[in-house]
């Protein structure tokens, strides 16, 4: 009997120990999710809906149906998506930026940060394509699309700095109620306060002071719902991402075998050329050693290795 009892507490504890990574690695929590939301773990999309917990390299995704999806990371930071954006959370970086703490990368799309507190400088810095945001006074807007970027200082500074292949370029500070905007051509500028058609294509909870909703989901832990492996298409704005392509090498190496997946990547093999290698292995085998021609005599300085 005593056997049993024991057998079966260790049953419990394998479980509890095996689901306890999930809890403990989460950073941040969903806590608004308003129209068509997703999540992409590993290489599986999923429906992101309201509660569930986000760990690092989570990527959260909004469509054109979405309207607003609010993060809230358990420091009380909160990360707010307008439609067609794009963020990973916790990114791991290469090359240049290897060794670059980021809370988030916002690939593309519209976020809002707001900052409950004084945070230290790792702590409250996340990235976008060519721009480490390195600190948020209070709450700050940003709207990227490829080289793009827009930002507007709605309560405190912000303070940027450039990347230009990959490496630290400028740094520009954005004082409160400015508008600071840089072109496709590399050029900013930064004026008293933003623009009409800035302001008017973010969404409306942009605008509004909502509380925090984190204790709501304290004590509950909210599934994903899974839809699909993610298609090349979905994939492909992160893999041509600067910094991150050989990341995205090592997560996705599997979806080379989806026939799909891999024409897509052979098509666009300039883009990421990383994946050279994986798609085409044998281009990557050492080149056999000449053979002798008959009758020669070997060099008699020549030693075997």
């Amino acid at each position: 009997m005593k056997f049993v009892v024991w057998k079966s507490a260790l049953a419990l504890l394998g479980v509890l120990l095996t689901a306890a990574p999930a809890w403990a690695a989460a950073l941040a929590t969903a806590t608004i999710a308003d129209g068509e939301v997703q999540l992409v773990r590993a290489a599986t999309r999923h429906a992101l809906s309201e509660g569930v917990r986000l760990a690092k390299e989570d990527i959260v995704e909004t469509t054109a149906k979405a309207r607003f999806v609010r993060i809230e990371f358990a420091d009380g930071v909160i990360l707010d998506l307008g439609p067609e954006s794009r963020a990973l959370i916790a990114p791991k970086f290469s090359g240049e930026r290897a060794k670059q703490a980021s809370r988030f990368h916002l690939l593309r799309g519209t976020a809002k940060l707001t900052v409950p507190k004084p945070l230290a400088p790792a702590a409250g810095s996340f990235t976008i394509a060519n721009t480490d945001i390195t600190g948020v006074a209070k709450s700050a807007v940003f709207a990227a699309q490829g080289p793009e970027l827009q930002v507007f200082a709605e309560s405190g500074e912000v303070t940027l700095q450039e990347r230009r292949a990959g490496k630290v370029a400028g740094k520009a500070t954005v004082k409160n109620s400015e508008f600071y905007s840089r072109g496709a051509d590399g050029k900013a500028s930064t004026t008293p306060r933003p623009t009409g058609p800035f302001i008017q294509k973010l969404p409306r909870a942009f605008m509004d002071t909502l509380p925090s909703r984190a204790a709501a989901f304290a004590s509950r832990d909210v599934p994903p719902k899974p839809l699909a492996e993610i298609a090349y298409a979905e994939a492909e704005p992160w893999l041509d991402a600067e910094g991150l392509r050989a990341y995205f090498v090592t997560r996705w190496k599997a979806l080379a075998q989806n026939a799909a997946f891999r024409d897509g990547l052979a098509a666009n093999m300039a883009n990421h050329p990383e994946w050279d290698r994986i798609l085409f292995p044998e281009k990557y085998l050492p080149k056999p050693a000449a053979s002798m021609p008959v009758g020669h005599a070997p060099d008699p300085a020549y030693k075997k290795p």
